[in-house]
């Protein structure tokens, strides 16, 4: 094999690897996880699919020191942060929310699954499955 071939084969490797490490199991990721609910944050990025909704959050630890996480939610096909049913999402920056769901099983990843999230400010909420009839 030539050494052009060889180079475009190894960037044909390389890219898979990125996208295929962007794309996790929910099941590798979360089962196990810890349960979270009514835990409060504050919606600190826009609404995002890598390729599953995810919305960065800031969450106060046990310390009281604020930590970014990341919210992840199954299921939703349309892009542009439509929902399942066609509703338009409707996230800002700085919005306190109170979310529902599980932690990874790592922790240190700071992910997690969310099946609900609840806006207290109008009541607006968002809700998702956490897979196989759980929720």
């Amino acid at each position: 094999m030539g050494r052009p071939v060889l180079m475009i084969l190894a960037g044909s490797l390389a890219g898979f690897a990125v996208t295929t490490q962007a794309h996790h199991s929910w099941g590798a990721v979360y089962d196990g996880g810890q349960s979270v609910n009514g835990l409060a944050a504050t919606i600190a990025g826009e609404h995002t699919r890598r390729p599953h909704d995810a919305i960065e959050v800031t969450i106060t630890n046990s310390l009281g020191e604020p930590e970014a996480w990341t919210v992840q939610w199954r299921g939703n096909r349309g892009g542009g942060g439509m929902g399942r049913d066609g509703a338009q999402y409707d996230f800002n920056i700085g919005d306190e929310v109170v979310i529902d769901g599980r932690m990874a099983r790592d922790e240190s990843q700071k992910l997690i699954q969310m099946s609900s999230l609840l806006r207290p400010s109008d009541g607006w909420t968002v809700t998702a499955s956490l897979g196989r009839g759980r929720r």
